[in-house]
């Protein structure tokens, strides 16, 4: 086709540069053609959905919008089953409970992946969150022991000890004269800590230096320019994973997590040494025989959706795994998706909570009145009593509705599978894709979606929340692995940070938030608000 078209240009082409223009034009039209035929798909199957353009399909809607406006604008349009594209290539966005539930738990065989990205570094394949079939399969089984409830107390005295230096930082800020705080820089280094020293056994020292390495690294993986986005979607993965790309774009800032991974793996087999992180419970690693479950897990689980159902998913889905530990490049994989997906998730969710308490401080006096009968004489709060507390867990649950950190949950299917009694057949190899922020934004689930109410979560409300309409961590077998994690660090980060501070709206407070444009994550440009000792 490029020939042809080429062929009948050429003769009008009199010099060199003019052939060239030919050429590319040729290339141009080749391929508009293409995507124009590939962009029918959803029409030829009488589905509607958001008109693509070539070559960028819808992928462009969020670089001039923010993705939460644009995921309410389809949802309100075209309802909870329609058609989009990702680039060239077609996806079916799924917002109805019962298909939800469908594609996550029930048909969990035929939708196990999510779908393949390019990637800013080749062991990402090998990561929980990428991984595909029985590389996801082993690696969780043997994974999941990690983060279990009791493996989590063994780390409450390292989640704590950062606690108390960054809430010693802080009221040294606060006690010289600072009266305002950006809160994501504010909770990013809190969570960076904590990762670091859960992770790696490393101190990072954010708070007097946010030039380490560490918060710079991780900063720029997640404010990439939309530029720098759109073209590792466009260029293909044997370009993207090539060093040269990866260095021409700075796109190798996760070497340096992978890096230092590598040489604490290779140190510690050298020495013979042991230390009380995830790096070192990921090398000690072992699938255990049968299913193993905690008493206390089901008490944990935030209003994860854990019924006969979703057990009996998650038995199958992890079943027949023969080996019992983790290869090296896996331990490193995970120590890397580990620091990536905590520190950015739980610094917004931090940030976002602690923003609504500032225009809430009705709701920080309920907080601090739960938290204060909490703390023992010498200023500690028991892990179990803090996992158990109704108000506080509330506050976190409704900030995640309200703010989920990621926009959208992806599937691919594996096979031909029928949408319930719709008659929509997902073939093999489509893309399906649910709307978190829009299905927590919809006011049949939500009555008053937009009004910060903690209420919905009290334990004489959570019954009233349907099924699979809160997905802040996703559902079925594979949901978020690190969920209690994050909620055991932000909780601990809230208690202390009530009883020592208040929160309070300020003239650069934006109101409503205002969101970043060109982000797949709920990103906000700023949220600043003041501060004061109580």
């Amino acid at each position: 086709m490029i020939l042809l078209l080429g062929s009948v240009l050429a003769p009008i082409c009199q010099t060199y540069e003019w052939c060239l223009i030919g050429l590319i034009v040729a290339v141009i039209a080749y391929y508009y053609i293409s995507w124009r035929n590939a962009f029918s798909y959803w029409t030829d199957r009488h589905i509607c959905g958001p008109k693509p353009i070539p070559i960028f399909g819808n992928a462009l809607s969020s670089a001039l919008t923010p993705q939460p406006f644009v995921e309410l604008q389809w949802y309100k349009k075209y309802g909870k089953l329609f058609g989009k594209f990702n680039m060239g290539k077609p996806c079916l966005t799924v917002a109805d409970p019962e298909l939800i539930k469908q594609i996550l738990v029930k048909d969990f065989h035929s939708f196990r992946n999510r779908p393949i990205r390019p990637t800013s570094h080749i062991l990402n394949a090998k990561s929980m969150f990428r991984a595909w079939d029985d590389v996801w399969k082993r690696v969780r089984a043997i994974a999941s022991p990690t983060f279990t409830s009791a493996k989590l107390r063994g780390m409450y005295g390292l989640i704590s000890h950062c606690c108390e230096a960054f809430l010693n930082t802080l009221d040294k800020d606060v006690s010289n004269g600072m009266n305002e705080v950006e809160l994501k820089r504010l909770m990013s280094a809190y969570t960076m800590d904590v990762i670091a020293s859960c992770a790696f056994a490393t101190k990072t020292n954010t708070y007097a230096d946010p030039n380490n390495p560490f918060t710079t690294k991780a900063n720029n993986l997640f404010t990439a320019s939309i530029w720098k986005w759109m073209l590792k979607l466009l260029l293909p993965s044997f370009i993207v994973n090539t060093d040269i790309y990866r260095r021409t774009l700075n796109a190798s800032d996760s070497d340096f997590f992978v890096d230092i991974s590598r040489s604490l793996v290779q140190q510690r087999k050298k020495n013979n040494e042991k230390h009380n992180d995830f790096l070192q419970l990921l090398m000690d690693a072992e699938r255990p025989e049968g299913n193993v479950r905690e008493a206390s897990d089901a008490n944990e689980a935030h209003h994860v959706n854990e019924g006969k159902d979703e057990m009996e998913a998650n038995a199958e889905a992890l079943s027949d795994v023969v080996e019992k530990k983790l290869t090296e490049d896996e331990i490193l994989a995970q120590c890397f998706l580990f620091f990536v997906a905590g520190y950015e998730s739980t610094s917004a969710t931090l940030s976002y909570c602690t923003y609504e308490l500032a225009l809430n401080p009705g709701l920080q006096d309920r907080l601090y009145e739960e938290t204060k009968e909490a703390f023992n004489e010498k200023g500690e709060i028991d892990y179990e009593v803090l996992s158990r507390l109704p108000f506080i867990d509330a506050l976190l649950s409704e900030t995640l509705r309200n703010y989920p950190p990621v926009l959208r949950l992806q599937r691919e299917a594996m096979e031909d599978v029928t949408l319930g009694d719709t008659g929509v057949k997902i073939e093999k190899g489509v893309a399906v894709e649910i709307p978190v922020y829009a299905i927590h934004h919809d006011p049949d689930h939500y009555p008053d979606p937009f009004t910060f109410s903690p209420d919905r979560f009290m334990p004489e409300n959570r019954g009233h929340i349907q099924a699979y309409t809160y997905l802040p961590f996703g559902s079925g077998p594979r949901n978020c692995i690190g969920m209690r994690f994050a909620l055991l660090e932000s909780k601990l980060a809230l208690a202390k940070i009530s009883h020592s501070f208040r929160f309070s709206r300020v003239t650069d407070t934006d109101v409503p938030v205002v969101f970043n444009k060109g982000r797949v994550l709920c990103q906000a440009k700023r949220l600043v608000v003041g501060i004061q000792k109580r």
